[in-house]
C-alpha cells in the first residue's frame, strides 16, 4: 500500500507539474496520541517514515524536488501568540 500511495504521489505531481514536494514530518508523532481507541490503532499503523522515504526515492528518480519539513512546533498553540 505505501508502494502505490507514493507512486499516485508522484505520479500526481508528473501530471500537473509539480516540482517540489513538501513533507510535513514529525518524528514522534504518534507517541502519546490520545484520539480515542479505535482511531489511535487506525492512526498508528499508518508507516509514514517508509512512506517518506519511498516519496523522497521516487522524486530523486524523476526530478521533483523532495524537502523534509520538520512540523513538531507548528500544530501547537502558544500562549503568547
Amino acid at each position: 500500500m505505501v508502494n502505490k500511495t507514493a507512486k499516485l504521489v508522484v505520479n500526481h505531481c508528473l501530471k500537473y507539474r509539480i516540482g517540489r514536494i513538501v513533507f510535513g514530518w514529525n518524528r514522534q508523532q504518534k507517541d502519546g496520541i490520545n484520539i480515542g481507541a479505535k482511531n489511535n490503532q487506525k492512526f498508528v499503523q499508518i508507516p509514514t517514515a517508509k512512506l517518506k522515504e519511498h516519496i523522497k526515492q521516487l522524486c530523486e528518480l524523476h526530478g521533483i524536488k523532495f524537502v523534509e519539513k520538520q512540523y513538531s512546533y507548528t500544530s501547537q498553540t502558544r500562549f503568547l501568540d
